[in-house]
Formats: structure tokens, C-alpha cells, sequence
């Protein structure tokens, strides 16, 4: 078979193939790790409790902290009191030194959290309802709805994600049936001619499958390589990772790739040779 399928081509197929399987990897990456990241976030989330003012209260808060931390549903450790000259801060609020300086408006705050399989409205609920019983407890906050939309924004760029890469799925395809067809085109008389002195299909298949296994084999390497390059930056960047990232997550979504690029190159060969295949003599010309 000639080499008149052009390096020009071949290049554009194995670049539109890598962006394809870049994106699905990513996607791929996202989805899989979007429990873990919601688990983190759960476990990061404070749970503040208003301690009464009075002085009585503020004895029995020791108490009360050595009773949550021996709850099973806390996350060890994470129990601290803050006192209320500190509030401001844990609540991300910003008050004027004016207001500083005539006293703090907050009250001290017991902060702890709660383990992610816990962490849900119904047994945040009761937690809440039982700490309120204590008469040293003013009031108890949570934020559950942050969880939720975390969860959402992670599920709708997966989504986004996966979309684009069904659009480079298309370009891929297309340009990797220019190519294949641009060499078959030049090499029309050759298959016919093979053709009529007996060449299985097979065998007339084989040089342009070669070309198709090249191109997802250099097109599954270089994707390989970009996304462990973003991943490692990824996990050396943000120390959270460390907690969050599962490499044989990562296995499987290198695998997932590789069967696709194969998937998408090796099929679109063979659906186009099998057409120039069938074609009768007079359409060659």
C-alpha cells in the first residue's frame, strides 16, 4: 500500500483522536471522583454552636465539647471552641473597628464536623435537636444546601465535559475517515485489483487497520501523558488531593481511553474500506 494517506493527515487524526480521549479521560476522572470530593467537603464543613453568655454556660462547655467528641459521628479531632472575639473569622464575617472596640456582637462557639456517611439533613437534624435540649446551648447552625450545589456544579461540568468530547468524537471521526479515504482513493485500482484475483476482505483490510491502530496507539500515549502530567500537578498543587485522589480510579479511566481510541479508530477503518470495497468497477473513475 502506498503512503499517500500523507504524514499531514495521519498528524491531524492523531491530534483530533488526543483531544477526544484527553477530554473523555477527564471526564472520565471527574465523575468517578465526584463522591470523593463531596466526602472532603462534608468533612469540612463546620457545625457551630452558640454558647450561652452566662457564666454557668460557659463552665459547661468543656462538658459538652468532651461529650460531641465522643460521638461517633464526629470527626476525631475536629472539635474546638472559639471565643467569641474569634467569631467573626469562622463565620467569614468582616465587622468595623468601631464595633470591635464596643465588643463583639458574636457569642463563643463550640465548632466540630461531622462525618461524610452522617453527614446528611435527617441526622443533622437530630444533632441539632439534641444539642438545643442542652441549656447552655443557644442555637446550633449547619449548611446543608452547600453540600448539594458542590455536588450539582461537579455532575454539570462532568456533563460539559463529556459533551465536548462527543463533539471532538465527530471531528475525530471525520478527519480520520479523510484519511483513510484519501488513501484508499489512491489506492482503488490496487484493491480492485486485488479484489478480482481472489483477496479476502481481510487481508485487503489489514494495511489500512494498521494505519487505524497506529493512530489510536500514538493518539492513547500522548493522551496517557497529559493527563498524568494535570493529575500529577493536580495532586502536587493542592494537598487535599492526597485525600481525595484514587489512582486506580485513574487506571481505569487510562483503560476507558484506550479502548476508545481503538473503538472509534479501527471502526470508522473498517466501516469506510468495507465501502470502497463493495464499489463497482465504474465508480472508480
Amino acid at each position: 500500500m502506498r503512503a499517500s494517506a500523507g504524514k499531514s493527515s495521519v498528524t491531524y487524526a492523531i491530534l483530533s483522536n488526543t483531544i477526544v480521549l484527553v477530554l473523555i479521560g477527564f471526564f472520565s476522572l471527574l465523575y468517578l471522583h465526584t463522591n470523593g470530593i463531596t466526602h472532603l467537603v462534608k468533612e469540612k464543613i463546620n457545625i457551630l454552636i452558640e454558647i450561652n453568655a452566662d457564666s454557668t454556660s460557659l463552665s459547661a462547655a468543656p462538658a459538652l465539647m468532651k461529650m460531641i467528641a465522643s460521638n461517633s459521628k464526629i470527626v476525631e479531632g475536629s472539635v474546638k471552641f472559639i471565643p467569641k472575639e474569634e467569631a467573626d473569622k469562622v463565620l467569614g464575617l468582616e465587622i468595623s473597628e468601631n464595633l470591635r472596640q464596643v465588643g463583639s456582637p458574636f457569642k463563643d462557639i463550640i465548632s466540630f464536623n461531622v462525618k461524610a456517611a452522617y453527614y446528611t439533613e435527617e441526622n443533622l437534624s437530630k444533632l441539632k435537636a439534641q444539642l438545643k435540649e442542652k441549656p447552655e446551648v443557644f442555637d446550633v447552625f449547619f449548611e446543608n444546601v452547600v453540600v448539594e450545589n458542590i455536588k450539582s456544579n461537579l455532575r454539570n461540568a462532568s456533563y460539559l465535559v463529556l459533551m465536548l468530547s462527543l463533539v471532538f468524537v465527530f471531528l475525530a471521526v471525520v478527519i480520520i475517515y479523510n484519511t483513510i479515504n484519501l488513501s484508499l482513493y489512491a489506492d482503488r485500482w490496487e484493491i480492485k485489483t486485488m479484489e478480482i484475483i481472489g483477496a479476502r476482505d481481510s487481508f485487503i483490510r489489514q494495511p489500512y487497520i494498521k494505519i487505524a491502530g497506529k493512530i489510536a496507539l500514538k493518539s492513547f500515549a500522548i493522551a496517557t501523558i497529559a493527563l498524568l502530567i494535570i493529575t500529577a500537578a493536580l495532586y502536587y498543587q493542592f494537598p487535599a488531593m492526597t485525600d481525595i485522589l484514587k489512582w486506580y480510579y485513574v487506571l481505569l479511566s487510562l483503560l476507558l481511553i484506550f479502548i476508545i481510541s481503538l473503538v472509534i479508530t479501527v471502526t470508522s477503518t473498517v466501516v469506510i474500506v468495507n465501502k470502497y470495497l463493495y464499489k463497482l468497477e465504474s465508480e472508480l473513475y
